[in-house]
């Protein structure tokens, strides 16, 4: 018995551990889902215009100055402006061509063409310039087509099974590893059998999801925090296809929240100490779930051999 304050101990610390790695989970579900939407993005939606912005630092507001749409002989803004040289460098070749033709007919009519081209040159060379210098809380961004339904099912899916992977792997093989261990201390006499230790360990790591959650329902609520959505959203980042799925991508503030959907979000509270719970238990009876995964049994080999 003299040993249970030592293991309190024991399991506070490895309550930070397991947060600590949710935490660093949470940071390469943030880089996995990025680069999932870049490679979707890229891959089955296209550019259709360019849209100028201008963005408020100080009201942390963005507006929309104008949009361009490409025809269907144009691409890219940089494409009309090549046709917009192309233009002026043929401008500039009739000008030459009417000075040589004039020389014959008379000198004031070389001038007129010279000064046309000049003229010409100048004012293509000032668009240019005042279309590529912008303030610089001003931008040029591209218009894309949408990503069609089916394809954004299927992105939602399979993100959302990695970064659930990325989530619970790390926490899962701490436990594990915990239990395995524990099992063979129980056995030899060194500590009391407690099959639970799993659970309170999720239990103390998942302590800040309970402090968030509890946030989260006195703004649904209308208590606190009308648009502490978007920060529970931030701070859950991993169940970003579940937030988009339950309670969509235009809702504005907590109490528009549906009260079940506010029941689904419970999984962000729950799903540690489960995991917890669970690789404890399953290392604590020696049960590798990736060793049944990747490894066949022999006498399973030998019966497909017959």
């Amino acid at each position: 018995m003299s040993e249970q304050p030592n293991l309190r101990i024991a399991n506070l610390k490895m309550a930070a551990n397991v947060f600590f790695r949710t935490v660093f989970s949470a940071i390469l579900c943030i880089i996995l889902y990025m680069s999932l939407t870049m490679i979707f993005t890229g891959m089955f939606t296209k550019s259709i215009g360019e849209r100028l912005v201008e963005y408020d630092e100080a009201a942390g507001t963005t507006t929309v100055l104008s949009e361009i749409y490409y025809s269907n002989t144009t691409t890219t803004a940089q494409t009309t402006a090549s046709t917009m040289a192309d233009t002026t460098a043929s401008t500039g070749a009739v000008g030459e061509t009417e000075t040589s033709t004039g020389a014959n007919s008379g000198t004031e009519s070389t001038a007129a063409g010279g000064a046309a081209g000049e003229q010409a040159t100048t004012s293509v060379s000032t668009a240019t310039s005042t279309t590529t210098t912008l303030p610089s809380n001003q931008r040029w961004e591209p218009i894309r087509t949408e990503v069609p339904a089916a394809t954004k099912l299927v992105f939602d899916i399979i993100a959302q099974v990695l970064m659930l992977i990325l989530l619970v792997s790390l926490p899962y093989s701490k436990l594990w590893m915990q239990g395995d261990k524990d099992s063979n201390l129980v056995q030899f006499g060194h500590m009391a059998e407690d099959k639970l230790r799993g659970l309170k360990v999720g239990l103390m790591a998942g302590i800040p999801s309970f402090i968030l959650y509890l946030v989260l329902l006195l703004s649904k609520l209308g208590l606190v925090f009308p648009k502490f959505i978007f920060t529970y959203r931030l701070f859950n980042f991993c169940f970003m296809p579940v937030f988009n799925g339950v309670i969509g991508t235009t809702v504005k503030t907590t109490p528009d929240v549906s009260w079940l959907s506010m029941l689904v979000l419970l999984v962000t509270v729950v799903i540690i100490p489960f995991v917890c719970w669970l690789a404890y238990l399953l290392g604590y009876k020696h049960i590798a779930v990736s060793e049944k995964l990747v490894y066949v049994n022999p006498q399973k080999k030998k019966k497909r051999r017959r």
